[in-house]
């Protein structure tokens, strides 16, 4: 959590500095108040920083490659749908309820403003819900059952989350997780329409993953979307 409490403290210095701006630049010389214009320009990036950081601590804290580890074993070929939900997702709700706890820790030794314990919680959520979209890129093969059972997983995941915290928001990159596994539903050509339309949400690996797990496409179709998906990756991004 030093990361986070470094990056907050550096805004707080940056805020001070910025308030006292017009102090200073009256009190030196006309020709050498430029260097406090200049400096101004550095420390508005400081608010930029935290979120790197942030998404650093919340990253290193919860054990999302011993999710996706688990995750690699489960099978999702079935002939069953199931009515009980994956291991992995108890192990995911247990790690972001270690988080929370260490983050009431901290707060208990180093003031924390509710606007960081909400930045932080968000990123830890956002990473879980990208660690279910990798995890079920990994599938080799998918029946439609076990499909349904990755719909179990993440409603499951969603429920009890969701039960974490007494302030309940939307969690973020839900819609992309329900948006994965509806995906394998879809026809062909509503398929090729999704990825046209999606391929800036998931990496090409996942969308590889997607195509090549799903049962329904003949061996045509499933090339076809991945030469759509070879060439998507293959147009340099726009600069903004």
């Amino acid at each position: 959590m030093g990361s986070a409490a470094a990056a907050d403290i550096w805004l707080f210095l940056a805020e001070q500095f910025v308030f006292l701006a017009p102090h200073l630049e009256a009190l030196l010389p006309s020709g050498k108040r430029s260097c406090v214009q200049a400096y101004l320009q550095t420390v508005s990036l400081s608010a930029e920083l935290r979120q790197p950081a942030y998404m650093t601590v919340a990253a290193r804290a919860i054990g999302y490659d011993q999710v996706l580890s688990l995750m690699e074993r489960a099978r999702w070929d079935l002939h069953e749908i199931m009515s009980q939900h994956s291991y992995y997702v108890d192990v995911l709700v247990r790690e972001l309820q270690l988080f929370l706890m260490r983050l009431s820790e901290v707060a208990k030794q180093i003031p924390l403003p509710l606007e960081v314990t909400e930045i932080l919680w968000e990123h830890a959520v956002r990473i879980a819900h990208r660690t279910f979209i990798e995890g079920f890129s990994q599938a080799k093969r998918c029946t439609p059952e076990g499909r349904a059972q990755m719909q179990l997983d993440h409603q499951q995941f969603v429920s009890k989350v969701e039960k974490l915290r007494t302030q309940r928001q939307p969690l973020p990159d839900r819609e992309l997780v329900d948006a994965y596994v509806k995906a394998y539903y879809l026809t062909e050509r509503q398929l090729r329409d999704w990825i046209l339309a999606r391929s800036k949400d998931y990496s090409t690996k996942q969308l590889v993953g997607l195509v090549t797990c799903i049962s329904h496409l003949n061996k045509k179709s499933r090339q076809a979307l991945l030469g759509l998906i070879e060439d998507i990756s293959a147009v340099p991004p726009r600069n903004k």
